[in-house]
C-alpha cells in the first residue's frame, strides 16, 4: 500500500516542494535571525532582572537629634548602702512552702511572646497566659484570647510548655483592652453569678489539664475584697481537689489588710513591683530600686516570704513631653528608638543609667519636633530586682512579659539564674537576633538596621550585689523598622492586586468623580497584561506601587525569590511607564508591624533595593466575600459592611487597604463613593501613600536614571510579546473551546438528522459491476487475506486489480501463487513509483463503471461492496465513503485509534454527508465513479493525502459525495506510538498540502468550502499550533495554584489566593470533556459498538494532543522550508480481525 521512501513519487512537483532548496536556506536564515533577535531581547530581559533596580528611594523627614540629659551619680552610694543594709542575709534558708517558682506572663497579643517562650521554656517552672476575663455583666468567663480556633499561639504554647514540664496557669482578669473594671467584681460576686463563674473556671482548668489559675483583679475596693476573699478560698479548695493551685497578682498600692486577706486564701502571691510610673502618669522609672525595695519590705512583713514571688517588669515606656500617657515598648524597640532617632551620637551619650532609680533612660526628639522621655527595664533592672528578691528569701519571681524583655535578662532570671556579679560578661554582650523593633509611627516602613550584637559595660556593687552602672558602647540591633507617615486626620486610599480590566476602570471613575487620588499596588503579571490601564492610572494622577509579580506569600519564600519578584514587577512597570516605582507592599503580610523573620525579610530586601514599604493598618477585608451571620450561616459581603469596617478602624492607622482585582469587587466599587463621603464628613483628608510624607506621585515615581533606560527596549519587547501571546492564547482558547463545543453539537445534530433521513438502500436493484483497485508495496504478510475478503463479497459482481508497486518482499509471488488461476483477480507489476501511480495503473485496467480503492492491509465486510455500489444508481453521486474500523484492537494505542475512528472520523462523515461536504473518501474503503476519476485525471501524487485530494477535486467538479456507514472495512492501525506518530505526520502534512492546494475553494462550493474547509484550517492546523501554548499556560496556572495550596497547607497564616480564571478554564475543560463523552456515547450507538472502551476517551484526547503538537509543528516546518516528504513504511503484523460476514 505504501511507497518506498527512497524512490520519487508521482509525475508532478509535490505541494510545498522547493527542489532548489533556496526556501529552506531562507527559512534557516530567517529562523537564525529570529533566534538572534529573540536571544538579544531575552538576554536583555534576563539582564534587567539580574541587575537590581537603582532606586533613588523615597526620602522622608530625618529625625532631629537631642542631647542626652545626664544625671550626677553623687547619691548613688548612699542608695546602694541603704538597700544592702535592708536585705536579709544571703544565707537565709530556702522556701519551705513549695518548689521555687520561675514564671513568666504570656500576653497573646504580644508579637514576640510565643517565640520568647519557645526559646526559654526550659528556664521556667510556670507560664501565666492572660487567657480569661470576666464578661461585662460578671455572669460568664470569656476565653477568646485562649480559643485555639481564633488564637494561633495557643496550641504551640501548650505543646512547648508540656514538652518542658512547665505548668500552665491561666490568668483571670477584670480588664478588657487594657482597662480594668472593678464593677465586674461586684456583678460576678452576686448570688446569681458567683457559683456559676466558679464552676466555669474550675471546669476550664480541668477540661484542658491546666495546673491552676492566677487571679489578676485590679482597682478593686476594700469592700469588694471583703466579699472576694471567701469566694477565693472556695475556689482554692476546689482547685486543690483536682490537684491545682491558686495564686494572685497583687498591686503594690493595696492596704496592709487587703494584702494579708488576699494572700491568706491563695497558695502564693505575685508582687507587681512595676508601673511605679505607668501609662497614665508623668514620666519616671518603671520600677526604681527604692520602689522595689520598699515593696519587698512591706510585703515580707505582711506575708511569709516563701508565699511570695516578685513580679518584675521587663518592658519600657515612652512619654511625650506634656502628656500623662505613655506608649509601652519592648526593650528591643526602646533601644531601636534610641539608635534610630540619635544615630550620630555615641551610645554612651544617649542612654543614661539613672543613679537613683538604677534604671536606664534617654531622651529624643521625634519627626514632628516633639520631645520624648523613655525609661527602660533592661537586663540590669531585672538583675537588680532578682538580687533584691533573692536577698529577701522569696519563693521565686515572674517576668512581665514574654517577648518584651532584654534577651540578656535570661542570664539572671529563670530556673538556673545566677547573681549578676557572676555573669557580667554575658550581661555585657547583647544579641537581639530573633526580635523586630520599630521606631516612629506611620504606614511607610524602611528597615534601617539588621541584627548584630551590641556591647555595654556593667559595674556591680560588691556590697549590695546590685548593678550600679551601665554604659552602652555599641548599639545592639534587631531587625529595626523605621515608620513614618502619620499626619493627623489623614488617610491614604490604596488598592491592591490590580489592574483588572473589569474593576479598576470603575474604581478610577469613582475616584475621578470624587476628586480623590489613591495608590495602586500592582501585580507585575496583571500590569504586563493590561498596560493601557497602568498608563491610565498614572495619567489620572494616581500613584503606583510594586505588589510582586506572582503574588506569593513572601513570608514563605527565600530572599532570592523576593528579589526576583520585586525586580520583575519593577521592570514590567518601568517598561510601561518609563518611570521607576519606589513604593512596595508585600502580598498577604502588609500591616505596619511585621512579626516574624518571614514577614520582615521582604521589607528588608525591598529597603536594600531602595523601596519604601507601605503598611495597611485599616483593613476591611473586602477580599473576603463571605461574612458570618449571627445564626452561624454566611452572607455575601455588602458595600455598607466595607464602609462600616473602615470607619470603625479609621483612627487605628493611616492607610486603607482595598482591592481592585482578585475576584468580584462590585461591593468595593459600590462602597467607595459612600466611604469617601463618610470619611470627609468626619474630617479626614484623603491622599496617597506618598502624600502621608508630603510626596507627590512624580516623587514616588521618578524618571528612570540614564543607566537603566537602555534596558527598557528589551523589557518592553519581552513584556509586549508576553502580553500579545497571552491575548492570543486567551482569545484562541475561548474561541477554540466555544467553536469546538459548537462543532460537536452541530456534528451530532447533523449526524442524527442524516441517520433519521437516510433511506434504506435497495439491495435488490441491479448494481453496477465493481473493480477493486489495490496498490501493494511489501504487503506479503497481509495481501492474501485482503483479497480473500474482497472475493467473499456478496450481491455484487467484483473483480480485483492488484498492482505490485516494486515490492521487495515477494508480494507479487504471494498473489500469483494464491490467485493466479482466479479470473476475478488481475495482477500487475511496476517499478516503485508511489501509491497514486499504482492506483492510476489499476484504473487503466478497470472496465467497471465503479471502482473501489482498498488498502492492501484492509478487510471488508461481506456486504460492503454491494452497499457502496448501490449508491451509484444516483447519477449525481461521484464517490461514496465507507466506514473504516480498527481491526487490530490489541493494545491501548490501537484501542485509542478505534475510539477516534468511531467518535471523530465516522461522525464527521455522517454529518458532512448531509451537506455534501465530506472531506475525505478513505483510501481504506472508498468507491468512485470511474467516469469521474478519468475525467479528473485519476489520482495525483503532489500530496501525501491522495485520497483527500481526489475527494476534493471530485466535489469541486460538482459531484455528490455520499457516505455509507454500514459498509465496513477493517484496517491495520499502527500498534505503537512511534508508528502512530509517523502516520499522523503524513496525514497532517497531506491535509496541509490539500488545504493549500485547494485554498481557492474556501468559502466556495456550498458547505464544502463554507464549513468543511474552514473547519479543517481552524481545528486541525491553527488550533493544534496554539494548543501546546494554551496547555503550557494552563499547566503553569495549575502548578502555581498547587504551590499556593501547598503553602496554605504548610502555613496557618496563608490562604491560597483565589484564581477564578483557572477555575473557569478547568470548568470549560471538564465541560468539553463531558460533552465529548456524551458525543462518544451517541457515536458508539450509531456504529452499534460496545461502549466498554469509551472510558478511555479522555486519555485518548490527552495523548493525541501531545502527538498532534509534534506532527503539526513539524508539518508546518516542512511546508515552509519546501523540503520533500515521502510516505514512509509501516511494518505490517497481519493481526486484523474482521468479523465474519
Amino acid at each position: 500500500m505504501t511507497s518506498d521512501a527512497s524512490k520519487p513519487q508521482g509525475d508532478g512537483p509535490a505541494v510545498f516542494l522547493d527542489a532548489t532548496g533556496r526556501r529552506a536556506r531562507r527559512m534557516r536564515m530567517a529562523a537564525l535571525a529570529a533566534a538572534i533577535v529573540a536571544g538579544v531581547v531575552l538576554a536583555g530581559f534576563v539582564a534587567s532582572l539580574m541587575i537590581l533596580p537603582s532606586l533613588t528611594g523615597l526620602s522622608v523627614v530625618s529625625p532631629a537629634a537631642s542631647a542626652a540629659a545626664h544625671r550626677t551619680h553623687g547619691a548613688e552610694r548612699a542608695l546602694l548602702n541603704y538597700i544592702a543594709h535592708r536585705q536579709r542575709p544571703a544565707s537565709r534558708a530556702a522556701s519551705t512552702n513549695g518548689a521555687p517558682i520561675a514564671g513568666a506572663w504570656f500576653a497573646p497579643w504580644e508579637d514576640g511572646a510565643l517565640d520568647s517562650f519557645a526559646r526559654h521554656a526550659g528556664d521556667l517552672t510556670h507560664v501565666y497566659p492572660t487567657w480569661i476575663e470576666l464578661r461585662d455583666d460578671g455572669g460568664d468567663i470569656l476565653t477568646k484570647d485562649w480559643d485555639p480556633t481564633r488564637n494561633p499561639t495557643t496550641k504551640p504554647l501548650i505543646a512547648a510548655a508540656r514538652a518542658h514540664g512547665v505548668k500552665i496557669v491561666p490568668v483571670v482578669g477584670n480588664a478588657t483592652e487594657g482597662r480594668f473594671d472593678a464593677g465586674r467584681i461586684d456583678r460576678m460576686l452576686s448570688p446569681a453569678n458567683a457559683q456559676h463563674v466558679m464552676d466555669q473556671l474550675v471546669g476550664f482548668v480541668q477540661a484542658n489539664g491546666f495546673a491552676g489559675l492566677q487571679i489578676d483583679f485590679e482597682q478593686v475596693t476594700p469592700q469588694q475584697i471583703e466579699r472576694l476573699t471567701p469566694w477565693l478560698a472556695q475556689l482554692r479548695q476546689r482547685l486543690h481537689a483536682q490537684g491545682g493551685e491558686l495564686s494572685i497578682a497583687l498591686e503594690v498600692g493595696l492596704s496592709d489588710h487587703d494584702i494579708r486577706a488576699l494572700s491568706s486564701v491563695v497558695d502564693y502571691a505575685a508582687i507587681m513591683a512595676y508601673d511605679e510610673h505607668g501609662e497614665d502618669s508623668l514620666p519616671g522609672p518603671i520600677s526604681s530600686a527604692l520602689f522595689v525595695d520598699k515593696a519587698l519590705t512591706r510585703f515580707t512583713q505582711l506575708v511569709p516570704a516563701d508565699k511570695l514571688i516578685l513580679g518584675i517588669g521587663a518592658y519600657s515606656y515612652d512619654w511625650r513631653d506634656g502628656d500623662r500617657s505613655a506608649e509601652s515598648l519592648t526593650t528591643t524597640a526602646a533601644l531601636a528608638t534610641a539608635r534610630g532617632y540619635r544615630p550620630e551620637d555615641n551610645p554612651a551619650n544617649v542612654v543614661d543609667f539613672d543613679p537613683q532609680a538604677l534604671q536606664p533612660t534617654f531622651r529624643y526628639t521625634d519627626d514632628q519636633g516633639r520631645a520624648h522621655e523613655v525609661w527602660m527595664q533592661d537586663a540590669a533592672s531585672v538583675a537588680n530586682a532578682m538580687t533584691m528578691g533573692r536577698g529577701r528569701g522569696l519563693r521565686g519571681a515572674a517576668l512581665w512579659a514574654l517577648g518584651e524583655e532584654d534577651p540578656a535578662s535570661w542570664k539572671v532570671f529563670g530556673r538556673q539564674a545566677a547573681p549578676a556579679i557572676k555573669v557580667i560578661p554575658a550581661l555585657e554582650h547583647v544579641a537581639l537576633t530573633q526580635q523586630i523593633a520599630f521606631t516612629g509611627q506611620g504606614e511607610l516602613l524602611n528597615v534601617i538596621d539588621t541584627p548584630h550584637a551590641g556591647e555595654r559595660r556593667i559595674a556591680v556593687d560588691p556590697v549590695s550585689g546590685l548593678i550600679s552602672d551601665e554604659v552602652w558602647t555599641r548599639w545592639p540591633s534587631a531587625w529595626t523598622v523605621r515608620r513614618t507617615g502619620a499626619p493627623d486626620r489623614t488617610l491614604a486610599l490604596t488598592f491592591d492586586d490590580g489592574p483588572d480590566p473589569e474593576w479598576t476602570p470603575e474604581i478610577l471613575d469613582v475616584l475621578k468623580a470624587k476628586g480623590v487620588k489613591a495608590t495602586f499596588f500592582m501585580i507585575g503579571g496583571n500590569a504586563a497584561a493590561n498596560p493601557a490601564l497602568v498608563r491610565r492610572v498614572r495619567d489620572e494622577g494616581h500613584e503606583i506601587g510594586n505588589h510582586s509579580f506572582t503574588h506569593p506569600n513572601m513570608a514563605h519564600v527565600d530572599e532570592e525569590r523576593v528579589r526576583l519578584e520585586l525586580t520583575a514587577t519593577d521592570r514590567a512597570l518601568e517598561s510601561i511607564l518609563g518611570r521607576q516605582v519606589t513604593l512596595f507592599r508585600p502580598p498577604y503580610n502588609a500591616d505596619s508591624e511585621p512579626e516574624s523573620y518571614g514577614e520582615i525579610l521582604p521589607i528588608a530586601v525591598a529597603s536594600k533595593l531602595g523601596y519604601t514599604t507601605a503598611g495597611e493598618s485599616i483593613d476591611p477585608n473586602d477580599w473576603n466575600l463571605s461574612r458570618p451571620n449571627p445564626d452561624g450561616g454566611t452572607h455575601r459581603l455588602r458595600p455598607d459592611e466595607i464602609v462600616a469596617d473602615v470607619l470603625a478602624q479609621a483612627d487605628a492607622g493611616h492607610a486603607i487597604l482595598l482591592h481592585d482585582a482578585g475576584g468580584d469587587r462590585s461591593a468595593t466599587v459600590k462602597a467607595l463613593p459612600v466611604l469617601i463621603d463618610a470619611l470627609r464628613a468626619r474630617g479626614y483628608r484623603l491622599t496617597t501613600i506618598g502624600g502621608l510624607v508630603g510626596r507627590t506621585p512624580d516623587q514616588t515615581m521618578p524618571a528612570l536614571p540614564k543607566g537603566e533606560r537602555s534596558l527598557i527596549a528589551a523589557d518592553s519587547a519581552a513584556f509586549g510579546f508576553s502580553h500579545a501571546v497571552g491575548v492570543v492564547l486567551f482569545v484562541g482558547f475561548n474561541l477554540a473551546i466555544g467553536l469546538g463545543l459548537a462543532r460537536i453539537v452541530l456534528m451530532l445534530a447533523l449526524a442524527s438528522r442524516r441517520r433519521r433521513r437516510a433511506e434504506p438502500l435497495d439491495l435488490a436493484a441491479p448494481r453496477p459491476r465493481v473493480d477493486v483497485l489495490v496498490a501493494a508495496y511489501n504487503e506479503a504478510t497481509v495481501i492474501r487475506r485482503t483479497i480473500d475478503s474482497l472475493l467473499s463479497s456478496r450481491d455484487v459482481d467484483v473483480s480485483v486489480i492488484v498492482v505490485d508497486d516494486g515490492s521487495s518482499d515477494g508480494t507479487y509471488d504471494v498473489v500469483k501463487a494464491a490467485f493466479g488461476d482466479d479470473p476475478r483477480v488481475r495482477l500487475k507489476r511496476k517499478p516503485n513509483g508511489g501509491k497514486a501511480s499504482a492506483l492510476n495503473l489499476a484504473l487503466t485496467e478497470a472496465a467497471a463503471p465503479v471502482v473501489v480503492g482498498v488498502d492492501a492491509d484492509t478487510q471488508l465486510s461481506g456486504d460492503a461492496l454491494a452497499k457502496l455500489a448501490a449508491w451509484f444508481a444516483d447519477p449525481k453521486v461521484g464517490a461514496v465513503a465507507g466506514n473504516v474500523k480498527v481491526g487490530n484492537r490489541s493494545n491501548l494505542v490501537t484501542r485509542w485509534q478505534s475510539i477516534e475512528y468511531i467518535t471523530s472520523q465516522n461522525i464527521d462523515r455522517r454529518a458532512l454527508a448531509l451537506l455534501n461536504a465530506v472531506t475525505v473518501v478513505p483510501g481504506a474503503i472508498g468507491a468512485w465513479r470511474a467516469e469521474a476519476l478519468r475525467s479528473l485525471g485519476g489520482y495525483r501524487s503532489d500530496t501525501l493525502a491522495e485520497d483527500m485530494d481526489l475527494t476534493w477535486r471530485v466535489r469541486e467538479a460538482g459531484w455528490v459525495i455520499a457516505n455509507e456507514p454500514t459498509a465496513l472495512a477493517f484496517t491495520e492501525a499502527p500498534s505503537s506510538l512511534g508508528g502512530l506518530l509517523k502516520q499522523r505526520f503524513r496525514w497532517s502534512f497531506g491535509t496541509l498540502q490539500c488545504l493549500w492546494k485547494h485554498r481557492r475553494s474556501t468559502f466556495r462550493h456550498g458547505w464544502f468550502g463554507g464549513l468543511a474547509l474552514p473547519s479543517l484550517w481552524l481545528f486541525q492546523i491553527v488550533g493544534q499550533v496554539l494548543a501546546p501554548l494554551i496547555d503550557l499556560q494552563l499547566a503553569a496556572a495549575i502548578l502555581m495554584q498547587g504551590l499556593a495550596w501547598l503553602a496554605a497547607a504548610q502555613h496557618a497564616d496563608v490562604d491560597a489566593a483565589p484564581n477564578p480564571t483557572l477555575w473557569f478554564t478547568l470548568g470549560v475543560y471538564v465541560a468539553f470533556t463531558l460533552l465529548e463523552l456524551a458525543a462518544g456515547w451517541v457515536a458508539f450507538g450509531f456504529d452499534r459498538e460496545k461502549r466498554g472502551d469509551l472510558w478511555l476517551l479522555p486519555t485518548q484526547r490527552f495523548v493525541y494532543r501531545q502527538i498532534m503538537y509534534v506532527v503539526v509543528w513539524r508539518a508546518l516546518e516542512r511546508a515552509l522550508s519546501g523540503l520533500g516528504q515521502t510516505w514512509g513504511k509501516l511494518k505490517r503484523t497481519g493481526d486484523v480481525q474482521a468479523p465474519a460476514g
